[in-house]
């Protein structure tokens, strides 16, 4: 018998927790704790490697294509990766992977595992008793015993055991983010249980339920998958069939419908860490009720979390507050406010801030060490002038941002953009169109060191007429 595929989905912004999260370095890619600690994505991973399970499946934004290469490399860990062009919630991003793991594997039983909660607790000897039942045609959401009456949680009840099959409870009924009083009645019921978003099933058994609730997004899905392009790190999924696909959830289109659905009850500690005051809960304090993360100093202060991501940073006769200092932005609340950080984000959206977007290098005299690897050299409204070092086997995603001018100084690089990929060696150059996605490949056994100049308001120039049909323009 095969093993089960962890299927780890890289959705959402984390806007929750602003500043450290932001929308092209979410909150699954940060690290749980200090510099040392592993990132939630990466915590995802190890929790299901071993005895009884196979090689991950990822499904991401492209966008993060060359933050998912560079975590995987960092804990030594292959995986099977499919880059979404766009967004449609859990659904379409479920279905492609059931798709392309099906074609592997007629028997592939499938685990879905957020790639942002933190979990305690054996949580595999559970899932692995129901490999059998997934096998059998049940679609098994795992639930866990809530400790408190939590109104952005999802809840399901317990409608009584399946005597044939030890371990599986039938589901009465999936109730949604409930008000106070509800939610505190659904707890004191004592057979409500909070939905992890985590759950299993065969591959064929999800994509039939699919296709009786919404065959046409089964069809676009599939279309995706057959005509989409195998890069060198991963299956692209094709932009314009992906795109006919319904967003919505594998929960609302397919479990809250089919009579397949069955409850498996976890015994864990959890937590979707969807607040600072949540990632506060589930840290470690010290003897005064301190969480203090990066170069701090706490004097006279008590039941509050200090994290400094590049600098000192210092508290003096505070109580019960949060605060996350980064290079670009600094971040003040108190305990129990921290669900409107997310209105934060909103603002900053809203205002065409790019410190929603993305982290900002602070500004200094010499070279800045920036964020995804790179460095700036130089930088001004028209022009900025940035460094970077690809290491043997990894990849450098570049922002859509604007017109770029790539130059290789040292080794070789796979420039793969959604049109063609394109090799250069030390001294030859690209010129890449402003909005088109690229990615820095290193297949090569050394490192590589490349420029990258992003020119503000320009065009790009073709300058090569053996690439006039391709989106780049390569000369020497």
């Amino acid at each position: 018998m095969t093993g089960i595929y962890p299927l780890i989905i890289c959705g959402g912004n984390g806007t929750r927790l602003w500043p450290v999260s932001r929308t092209q370095s979410p909150k699954q890619f940060q690290k749980v704790g200090d510099a040392t600690s592993a990132t939630f994505f990466q915590s995802a991973v190890e929790r299901h490697r071993g005895p009884g399970y196979e090689a991950p499946c990822i499904v991401s934004a492209a966008r993060h294509r060359a933050t998912i290469a560079e975590q995987l490399a960092e804990i030594g860990c292959t995986a099977q990766v499919i880059h979404e062009p766009m967004g449609r919630n859990t659904g379409p991003a479920v279905l492609a992977a059931a798709m392309v793991l099906q074609a592997q594997n007629p028997d592939a039983v499938m685990l879905v595992v957020p790639a942002d909660h933190v979990i305690e607790g054996d949580l595999n000897s559970t899932i692995l008793a129901m490999h059998s039942s997934a096998l059998a045609g049940f679609i098994i959401t795992f639930g866990i015993k809530p400790r408190y009456a939590e109104t952005g949680f999802g809840y399901i009840t317990d409608g009584g055991p399946m005597i044939e099959y030890p371990g599986l409870r039938q589901v009465d009924r999936f109730v949604e983010k409930p008000p106070t009083r509800k939610a505190r009645l659904l707890v004191e019921s004592d057979i409500a249980y909070w939905a992890s978003g985590i759950s299993m099933f065969a591959a064929r058994t999800i994509i039939e339920e699919y296709e009786k609730f919404d065959a046409a997004t089964v069809a676009a899905v599939r279309r995706a998958v057959s005509e989409g392009r195998q890069a060198p790190d991963g299956l692209e999924l094709n932009a314009e069939h992906f795109g006919q696909a319904f967003a919505g959830p594998t929960e609302s289109i397919v479990f809250e419908k089919t009579r397949r659905i069955a409850l498996a009850p976890l015994d864990v500690d959890w937590s979707d860490v969807g607040s600072w005051t949540a990632m506060y809960g589930i840290s470690k304090s010290d003897t005064q009720g301190n969480v203090l993360q990066g170069d701090v100093i706490a004097v006279e202060t008590t039941n509050s979390m200090v994290r400094s991501t590049s600098r000192l940073v210092t508290v003096v006769g505070l109580k019960d507050v949060i605060v996350i200092d980064t290079p670009d932005a600094l971040l003040v609340t108190r305990v129990g406010h921290c669900q409107s950080v997310k209105k934060v984000a909103e603002y900053l959206k809203g205002g065409n801030r790019v410190e929603a977007e993305r982290h900002v290098p602070a500004a200094a005299t010499g070279p800045v060490r920036g964020f995804n690897g790179m460095t700036t050299l130089f930088k001004n409204d028209a022009v900025e002038m940035a460094s970077a070092r690809v290491m043997a086997g990894t990849t450098l995603e570049l922002d859509p941002t604007a017109r770029r001018e790539i130059l290789v100084a040292k080794g070789s690089l796979i420039v793969a953009t959604i049109e063609a990929n394109v090799t250069l060696v030390a001294g030859q150059r690209l010129d890449l169109p402003g909005a088109m996605p690229a990615v820095l490949v290193n297949t090569g056994d050394v490192e590589a060191e490349v420029l990258v100049t992003t020119l503000h308001g320009q065009t790009a120039v073709q300058t090569n007429e053996a690439y006039a049909e391709l989106p780049v323009a390569l000369y020497a």
